[in-house]
Order: structure tokens, then sequence, then C-alpha cells
């Protein structure tokens, strides 16, 4: 079975990690991580804003870049589009 989980897009806080116990605060259960102008977090940090959302059981997804093509026909664009994917 599914449920609809509500969230802001975007962190409510200046930090990612702040704003995923902000939104457990609201009584929220979902936020959207946005890496719309390119993906700037480091492995660590993830790893730490992954463990604070399963402890306080918010489902975190993630907004890829928004440069993202691939429809192109130049191999260096689909190859970096793939690449921001796999970032986020």
């Amino acid at each position: 079975m599914f449920s609809i989980k509500l969230g802001p897009a975007g962190s409510p806080e200046k930090s990612t990690l702040e704003g995923i116990k902000k939104v457990k605060e609201l009584g929220l259960q979902a936020m959207e991580v946005e890496f719309v102008r390119g993906v700037k977090m480091s492995n660590d940090l993830a790893k730490q804003c992954g463990s604070e959302a399963k402890k306080l059981g918010i489902q975190l997804s993630i907004h890829a870049p928004y440069f993202i093509n691939l429809a192109s026909d130049e191999k260096e664009k689909i190859d970096a589009s793939i690449k921001r994917i796999l970032d986020s």
C-alpha cells in the first residue's frame, strides 16, 4: 500500500540537515532536496542527512539540476547529464 507524504520543496532552514529536523517539528513527512543549480553537498553530509531523515521518519526526494539533456546530439552533454543525475 502506498501513502501520500507531504513536505516542502527545499529546506525550510538554511541547511538541509536542520531542514529535516524542522520538517519533523512541523509535523510533515517528506522533504525535497534541491540540487537545481548543481550538486553542492559532500558525501559525508548526504549520509548524515539520510541517517537523520531515516531516524525521524522523513522521506527525502531529490530535484536534480535543471541542466540535464539526455536528448542531445552531443555525447558530451549526454555524459554530463548522466553524471549530474548520478551525483544527485
